[in-house]
């Protein structure tokens, strides 16, 4: 027995119990997130380890020595702690790191202080010639627009400053201040602005200052990048009276944005807050990151570009939208619709012309379209409702039910699972390991999938289907004029046709069987177990062709697929499955 036990490290206690700590007053929402600082402040706990050892060494006064469990501990702790620091680095670990923050059962979203705060107001007012372009920047503040006067620009200016001390906040309040003026729209960034000095009112020797050269901007903004060396704490809040035709762009971050009732294009973009635009004339482009973004009510194309939950309703002109991890909802728009998101959803309602939607990984709802509809997506629902013209799909894991579709069906499909119901035009898809079932089908045909089941109700026209390693089933009131051809493998064929119908049929069982329930029509079992039925029913009419190998041909009358199912011979061993 060793005459001097090892004494264990002070500093790797102080550690636990501090980790302990955090993680319960999280639990009980009065902490920080401790997850999210783990993602940035991993390597300090190797910090610790190494500190530790030094102290050890001190302490003992004997060398220190590493035992295999600590060596093996660190090398986890890199491994999970590289992981995780990855993850907070793509755009999922980016959008959960901008997610709000509970402290204490309230919820403190980036760029909002906390603590005492004072608030002071101010206002001032701008001459600016008619048609003059306007240019608003702003950061850690909301920014809302509205329609004033021609010729003019009104700022209300509010300050909310976070200081434990009214009279220290009242002097930093006097700090911050409003600068405008005309812009070159190529000068450089940083370059020296010119100010125009605000007034109460317009007055008339203020206008030759506000006067902008051809091709400029008028710019209105805070001096927060004169302040940026200083410790300050505090958020802008602008209220901007604008003229209603006025061409307009806002540079906001950290705060919220909104316009309401212009009629001038709006370029808008914000971020970690809602971006709000309702009942406005012009084109709307809009960009915001992590938070919601609405248009309400415009007329203009619009463009949105976001990482968050996109809104938009009543829209006359084209839309374009992409986002990503976040649900997008578009409804009554009055021209085209393209939409693009990433792992989450696309909903789209009532569009009067072509919708593209390009959605990997996005569960797709589209509904009463006065025009095309083009989806690519993957692994996730897709239900489509009551579209006016064609519809083309390429897809891929998905389950995917289409209704009333007046125009034509053309599917790129791949381990789906497809119900199409009421298709008034023509139906094509082309599968691998997709199952079908189609009910009520107006127009030809086409059908080529693997590996699973192809169920066809009610059709009345031409029907062209290849399968293999699963059944196909057919079922009609009316044989159409252009015919039906079959051909599977490893897989059986059922043919229901109506009591009164006349056609003319070539089936051909491979190692299977034909056998057929309709009078006149009787199969005939050749040599080498190949089951065969050819003939003519009545007059004769549409040709039908069946062909399966290793599997049987069921001919039967439609109305007894319901009825007691007949009994039927045994199947011949098909091949082994091959794998998928």
């Amino acid at each position: 027995m060793s005459a001097k036990l090892r004494r264990p490290s002070l500093l790797g206690g102080l550690l636990w119990t501090g980790l302990g700590v955090l993680f319960l007053l999280y639990n009980f929402s009065i902490g920080p997130n401790v997850w999210r600082m783990a993602a940035r402040y991993w390597p300090i706990l190797l910090i610790l380890l190494g500190l530790g050892k030094v102290i050890d060494y001190f302490r003992q006064k004997e060398g220190v020595s590493i035992r295999f469990g600590e060596v093996m501990g660190i090398m986890f702790l890199v491994l999970i702690g590289t992981a995780v620091t990855k993850v907070s680095n793509t755009n999922f670990g980016r959008v959960i790191s901008e997610l709000p923050i509970e402290i204490g059962g309230s919820s403190v979203h980036p760029g909002r202080w906390i603590g005492t705060s004072y608030s002071y107001s101010e206002e001032a007012s701008y001459p600016v010639p008619s048609g003059t372009a306007l240019q608003i920047e702003n950061s850690y503040g909301q920014v809302a627009l509205s329609p004033g006067s021609d010729g003019e620009v009104r700022v209300r200016l509010r300050k909310v400053v976070y200081q434990n001390e009214e009279s220290r906040a009242k002097m930093i309040a006097g700090e911050i201040k409003l600068e405008a003026g005309p812009e070159s729209i190529t000068e450089p960034q940083g370059a020296v602005k010119p100010e125009a000095e605000p007034t109460a009112k317009a007055k008339p020797e203020a206008e030759p200052a506000a006067k902008g050269k051809p091709g400029s901007v008028f710019v209105i903004r805070t001096n927060r990048d004169s302040l940026s060396s200083k410790d300050y704490r505090y958020n802008t809040e602008m209220e901007v009276f604008v003229p209603a035709k006025a061409k307009i762009t806002v540079r906001n971050s950290f705060g919220e944005l909104r316009a309401v009732n212009l009629d001038g294009n709006l370029d808008l973009s914000t971020s970690h807050n809602s971006l709000e635009v309702h009942d406005c004339t012009g084109s709307v482009t809009a960009a915001n990151k992590y938070a919601e973004t609405r248009l309400v009510n415009i007329t203009g194309s619009t463009t949105v570009d976001a990482r968050g939950r996109v809104y938009l309703e009543t829209i006359k002109g084209d839309v374009n939208v992409r986002s990503e991890f976040a649900p997008i909802e578009i409804r009554d728009v009055d021209g085209k619709v393209t939409a693009s998101n990433t792992d989450n959803s696309i909903t789209v309602e009532k569009a009067s012309k072509a919708v593209v939607i390009d959605a990997p990984g996005c569960q797709v709802t589209a509904r009463n379209l006065g025009d095309t509809l083009k989806i690519g997506t993957g692994h996730k629902r897709v239900q489509v409702v009551d579209v006016a013209s064609n519809v083309f799909l390429e897809t891929r894991y998905s389950n995917i039910s289409l209704k009333e579709i007046k125009g034509s069906v053309d599917i790129s499909s791949n381990t789906d699972r497809i119900n199409l119901d009421n298709i008034r035009g023509s139906l094509k898809i082309r599968a691998d390991g997709s199952g079908i079932q189609a009910n009520t089908i107006g127009g030809p045909i086409e059908i080529f999938t693997t590996r699973r089941d192809v169920a066809v109700n009610n059709f009345n026209s031409g029907c062209n289907i290849t399968n293999e390693y699963g059944e196909v089933t057919l079922s009609t009131e009316t044989l159409g004029k252009n015919g039906l051809s079959v051909k599977n493998r490893n897989g059986d064929i059922q043919l229901y046709v109506p009591g009164n119908a006349a056609f003319q049929i070539e089936a051909v069982a491979r190692n299977g069987r034909v056998d057929s329930d309709i009078p006149g029509l009787e199969p005939v079992q050749s040599p080498g177990d190949v089951g065969t039925l050819k003939g003519r029913l009545k007059s004769g009419g549409p040709r039908i062709v069946l062909d399966t190998e290793y599997s049987n041909i069921h001919l039967r009358t439609r109305g007894s697929e319901e009825g007691e199912k007949p009994v039927e011979e045994e199947k011949p061993v098909r091949p082994t499955h091959p794998s998928v």
